[in-house]
């Protein structure tokens, strides 16, 4: 059985959320008191999204081999291969890089993120596959069309979500909480 010997254990995740949380928090109340002064909000720290994903997949898809890779990407895991992570806290655009290559992609959907409640969505192709080449950027632009130009293929999710649909699943909805407890034990 594969070992992650990683030190990012599931105590510090609980404690990197609470404190991100608590953060975002704070930041409504002060733009509440500032008249809803224009005020940037922070998208979920990637150490945070990666390591949901990664408990998500090793209770859902019962994977344990899930890595974090520091330098070449986001997650990698021996079933899988190399796993994008994409979060959005807003319906503002995802952003994939030109030069980046993956075997699958994971979209945690954290807008619901004072709530404590996360949407993954897995979508079991990889950025070199033809229909993920093909995804519509824009009227007269693909995927492929920008990673050629070396540009930052933007997105937002509900195009994106209108173009995947007959192929990624929902893998989870569910409270932060519960990510850590085997799915089939779940009950909400």
């Amino acid at each position: 059985m594969y070992k992650n010997i990683s030190k990012y254990t599931n105590e510090i995740l609980k404690r990197r959320y609470k404190s991100f949380k608590l953060y975002i928090e704070e930041t409504h109340k002060i733009k509440q008191l500032c008249n809803n002064e224009k005020i940037r909000m922070f998208g979920l720290p990637e150490d945070i999204s990666e390591n949901i994903i990664k408990q998500i997949c090793n209770n859902k898809l019962n994977d344990v081999s899930i890595t974090r890779m520091y330098k070449t990407g986001d997650l990698f895991s021996v079933k899988e291969g190399k796993q994008e992570c994409k979060c959005f806290t807003s319906n503002g655009p995802i952003s994939f890089s030109p030069s980046s290559n993956f075997d699958i992609l994971y979209l945690l959907d954290a807008r619901d993120l004072l709530n404590d409640i996360f949407i993954l969505y897995k979508f079991p192709f990889g950025n070199k596959s033809e229909i993920f080449k093909n995804i519509k950027i824009n009227k007269n632009q693909t995927f492929e069309d920008q990673c050629n130009q070396k540009r930052r293929p933007r997105i937002t999710w509900n195009s994106l979500s209108i173009q995947l649909k007959p192929y990624y699943i929902k893998l989870y909805e569910g409270t932060f909480d519960n990510i850590f407890i085997p799915l089939e034990e779940v009950k909400e």
